[in-house]
């Protein structure tokens, strides 16, 4: 079985040889203690763009590219989230410090402590004129999509490599553009004050979606992360019913068409989300549930055993507790677990709760990676 039918399989709630295996990002430092040096792509950002500021775009994107893939060769990971690079037109960036670059007119800063890009310009942000630009955004005409060939060439290169290996590959697209925690604190008033405007912004948001997804579709995506964050570890941050009018059908929108472009489509949101499962799932159309957050309360085994029928589920290592402050043998304990909940009649893929991010301990998630080797009877991992 090649790793895209694995995946395919999981979809389709058939029982593939083993549960397939994946990670949406894999960030600074897991990303450099897989490669046993720095890693060069965006979620290792100063690297990145020093890379991009003394040796020019086309050695960056290059490496970026090269990096992605040989983390995907090294973990035999089962699927790749594949996303547009900056263009070649875009400024070369300026290295003012080595947590500090200039592009253009804007200043962006590093912090090692916490994995955040500030830009520095927002400091001085004006509240009100952001509020204005954003209302004229939404107002305007609508705008499809338009990446340029040079936006491109990072998914290409990847894309060949794959091909040069024999590597049959599922690609997997983030579409999260529904959001309601992450929007401006003057936009999510809009749910009480201009539910007009704030439905205005989800049609184009869904537009965009549709479009974009068109586009990736001829690039070979086929399964596609959509919604956006909307709840923490107490529940949604809005209440089900307006979920349910405000939201859910925006979602069920960009569902139904990516469905008809041959996508599998998940729902998308870490936090708590029991009391609004059914609409979350049934409601928006989807095929699965990406983010599921150990953490917040969300049960890998709870879920397979009342919706594992018609529903795939994406997670749920604890990236929060287990692969932050464990030990190599409770890390490989979560691996396990998350297996034996999620296994049965397909419907699961094994990855994080979210993402490997900035805190994970690098031997605590490739010890988990190891106990999955080791579960399945493969050969050790391959190491550089």
């Amino acid at each position: 079985m090649t790793s895209r039918e694995r995946v395919h399989a999981a979809f389709q709630h058939k029982q593939p040889d083993r549960t397939p295996i994946f990670e949406r990002e894999i960030k600074h430092p897991t990303d450099s203690a897989i490669l046993g040096r720095p890693a060069i792509h965006p979620y290792n950002w100063p690297e990145f763009m020093r890379v991009w500021a003394h040796e020019g775009w086309r050695t960056a994107m290059e490496r970026y590219a090269d990096d992605e893939f040989e983390i995907l060769r090294l973990l035999e990971f089962d699927m790749i989230r594949l996303v547009p690079n900056p263009p070649s037109s875009a400024p070369r960036p300026v290295e003012l410090d080595p947590f500090t670059f200039q592009q253009g007119d804007s200043v962006f800063r590093y912090h090692p402590a916490s994995g955040v890009v500030e830009d520095l310009n927002a400091r001085t942000r004006d509240l009100n004129r952001w509020e204005d630009d954003f209302r004229a955004s939404v107002e305007k005409e609508y705008a499809p999509p338009n990446l340029s060939d040079d936006q491109l060439f990072v998914w290409r290169r990847i894309r060949k490599h794959m091909a040069d290996a024999g590597l049959d590959v599922a690609i997997y697209v983030s579409l999260y553009a529904i959001p309601v925690a992450a929007l401006p604190p003057f936009a999510l008033e809009w749910f009480v004050t201009a539910p007009e405007l704030l439905e205005r912004y989800y049609e184009k948001q869904s537009q965009w979606v549709i479009d974009t997804a068109r586009l990736f579709r001829r690039e070979g995506a086929e399964i596609a992360g959509l919604g956006g964050d909307f709840a923490g570890d107490t529940g949604p941050v809005i209440s089900p019913r307006v979920y349910r009018e405000r939201v859910v059908p925006h979602i069920r929108r960009q569902s139904d068409a990516l469905h008809e472009m041959g996508f599998w489509t998940t729902n998308t949101t870490d936090g708590y989300l029991w009391d609004v499962l059914p609409d979350f799932l049934e409601g928006s159309h989807v095929d699965g549930y990406g983010e599921i957050d150990v953490a917040a309360g969300m049960d890998l085994g709870r879920l397979k055993k009342e919706w594992g029928e018609r529903f795939t589920f994406l997670g749920n290592l604890d990236i929060r507790w287990v692969l932050c402050d464990g030990t190599p043998e409770e890390a490989q304990a979560e691996m396990e677990r998350c297996i034996v909940q999620g296994s049965g009649n397909g419907g699961h893929i094994i990855m994080t709760s979210n993402v490997v991010h900035e805190d994970v301990r690098p031997d605590l998630y490739l010890a988990a990676i190891d106990r999955y080797r080791e579960y399945f009877g493969l050969p050790p991992r391959k190491k550089v």
